[in-house]
């Protein structure tokens, strides 16, 4: 069994692999005090909890987005897992070209999310990740990350509104019957939730006309993901962990 660790912002998913395949995942928050010793512990807690016995655990792959952690993580898997991690590189990953002007300001978890795209899908491909940030990861027929663009995640936004509205509730988004709101809930719900679907669109139809009329496969990953695909007709396929099957597929294919 390995383990695979998509450190994001916010968030840090694991995942356990067995016979190759997603065995169970855990999502633990992102802190930057964290110590090495909280890490280790944290893992081998989750793992026995899961029925799984830790000292079966043989390697771990990372890809990271948070460089204050990467340490910390390496130390408490040395610690308490014997294990030393191996970190996605997006310059020298072997796999994904960069076909961009900053090669190296590129996300490790953009080229995992290449990497298992490409696999299952083939290309040319958008990859749409609701992370912390919603990403778009163009690339290309053979693979190569072309660029993309980056907005906000709506209900980040939305407490950045709340912040410097004193009149504007807090709320809990949701999609809303209609355009039209009648309530300040629901007018909030109808700017976010609808324009965010709307931004998402149009960032689609954006990126297929740049695609020169080819054919392009439309992927969502990521939190909000399973949400706007049922809600948006021009996203094809969700798939929940493909940052972790990115980190699989790139363990396998650079051994």
């Amino acid at each position: 069994m390995f383990l695979a660790f998509d450190v994001g912002n916010t968030n840090i998913t694991v995942g356990c692999f067995k016979d190759e395949e997603i065995h169970r995942t855990w999502r633990i928050s992102t802190i930057e005090q964290v110590t090495p010793d909280e890490i280790g512990l944290k893992i081998r807690s989750l793992l026995s909890s899961s029925d799984i016995p830790p000292d079966e655990v043989t390697d771990a792959v990372i890809s990271s987005v948070v460089p204050y952690l990467n340490r910390k993580l390496s130390t408490g898997l040395e610690r308490y897992m014997d294990v030393s991690p191996t970190f996605l590189r997006p310059v020298d990953n072997g796999l994904v070209g960069l076909k961009v002007d900053e090669p190296g300001e590129v996300g490790a978890d953009r080229v995992a999310n290449i990497i298992a795209s490409q696999e299952i899908y083939g290309g040319p491909g958008l990859i749409i990740d609701f992370g912390t940030a919603t990403s778009f990861e163009m690339y290309s027929k053979e693979g190569d990350f072309l660029g993309g663009a980056i907005a906000p995640e709506m209900e980040i936004a939305l407490e950045a509104l709340v912040e410097r509205a004193a009149l504007l509730p807090e709320i809990e988004l949701k999609l809303p019957e209609g355009p039209v709101g009648k309530t300040s809930a629901d007018n909030i719900n109808s700017g976010f939730v609808l324009g965010f679907i709307s931004m998402i669109e149009g960032m689609i139809r954006r990126f297929r006309e740049a695609c020169g009329g080819e054919e392009l496969k439309v992927i969502a990953t990521g939190g909000k993901g399973k949400l706007f695909s049922k809600e948006i007709d021009g996203i094809e396929h969700y798939e929940k962990d493909l940052v972790l099957e990115g980190l699989k597929l790139w363990r396998e294919m650079t051994k």
